[in-house]
């Protein structure tokens, strides 16, 4: 019995020596955190939208006249020059229309020849006093009548020829056709609205994003910044543009206001399509090699426990260009507090005008937990 007192007592020495010798201590060390070191390097603010892809002009080529298609000559994806045919109309009901206007055309003008001819007769007779001057005012209102007749005639067989043109769909531009809305043998109907029947980008080599940008950031965009975009179907590409319009119709969505951004994209290769969405980085503003220190190291707060091992007060009422980040000392086993000024922030980084130099380490975060001075853990 004597010799298993010994043993737990033994035991129970060491346990308590054990405690002892693992007891956090009061005074704080480096390996309790992580430091990231002060440095020079480049620190771009940049503004971030999704937007689509378009071709920077689409043409909606319709017609004017109704009708059934006669013959189709373009499909999706073809390359058609300026005026080049892309259908055709029925022309049968046209063409007999422009038959009728031409022999009305036709009538009137023989109408005016005569009613020529007998204002010159009355006008010889008049002279001579052998009509009254009622004959000679009929025969003058007579030839008006004519005259105003041949007008509407030849404006009536101006419009018939005119139809017939509208017949053969032509392309207004060179482009790509990106869109066919008509088959051979449909009929179309032009009574109240032009009806689309092909949209033809006008240069694939050159799109443009229309990228909607929030009203918080779109006071930092200016034209001709530049802008980065990725899409879906080349995830590992990068591709660059231009900023070209900021335009002044918002948007509201969500209760936020959304302002459109036109970005122009060189497309030589044509890998980017109509309709593909981007995700969009405009480059704000930048600064090549200057001091800067990570984000996290701003945005790092002690808790009350470690408050009681600071060397000082956090310092209050800060300016909106300030910040506190703290450094170790570790001869007072204490974090310092210091108050730098900021420049230019990034994602990543932040720009330091003053208050901190180059190779200093500063506290990015806290890895473990430090007693209160009253020794209970912190809450």
């Amino acid at each position: 019995m004597k010799k298993v007192l010994i043993v737990i007592a033994v035991i129970f020495g060491g346990i308590i020596g054990l405690y002892y010798l693992m007891r956090p201590s009061d005074k704080l060390t480096p390996r309790q955190f992580e430091f990231v070191k002060v440095d020079r390097g480049d620190v771009t603010e940049t503004v971030t939208a999704t937007g689509t892809i378009e071709p920077i002009n689409i043409v909606s080529v319709g017609t004017q006249v109704s009708g059934i298609v006669e013959k189709v000559y373009a499909d999706y994806n073809d390359e058609v020059e300026e005026n080049q045919l892309l259908a055709e109309l029925d022309k049968f009901v046209l063409n007999e229309t422009l038959q009728d206007a031409k022999a009305a055309l036709d009538l009137a003008k023989s109408k005016k020849k005569v009613a020529e001819m007998n204002f010159n007769r009355y006008k010889d007779l008049y002279a001579q006093k052998l009509i009254a001057k009622a004959e000679m005012e009929d025969a003058e209102i007579s030839l008006a009548t004519a005259e105003a007749s041949l007008l509407s005639a030849q404006a009536n067989y101006n419009k018939a020829q005119q139809n017939m043109d509208y017949a053969r769909i032509v392309s207004p531009v060179s482009g790509t056709v990106i869109s066919k809305e008509v088959e051979q043998g449909q009929t179309v109907a032009a009574s109240f609205s032009t009806p689309t029947l092909f949209k033809i980008a006008e240069d694939l080599r050159l799109m443009q994003i229309e990228a909607s940008v929030s009203e918080a950031d779109i006071g930092k965009i200016k034209y001709d910044m530049t802008a980065r975009f990725t899409v879906d179907a080349y995830p590992t590409d990068t591709f660059t543009g231009k900023v070209k319009q900021i335009r002044l119709s918002p948007t509201t969505e969500q209760n936020v206001v959304m302002y459109t951004v036109i970005i122009e994209v060189p497309n030589e290769d044509k890998r980017l399509l109509p309709g593909m969405t981007a995700f969009v980085t405009v480059l704000t503003a930048e600064k090549k090699d200057v001091l800067r220190i990570p984000n996290t190291t701003i945005q790092f707060r002690p808790s009350a426990a470690l408050r009681q091992k600071m060397d000082g007060e956090r310092p209050r009422n800060l300016k909106a260009t300030q910040a506190v980040i703290y450094t170790f000392d570790a001869e007072k086993g204490m974090i310092k507090p210091h108050v730098i000024e900021l420049g230019l922030v990034d994602v990543i980084y932040a720009e330091v005008v003053d208050g901190i130099k180059e190779g200093d380490q500063v506290i990015s975060e806290f890895i473990t937990s430090v007693k209160s001075s009253g020794g209970r853990p912190p809450m």
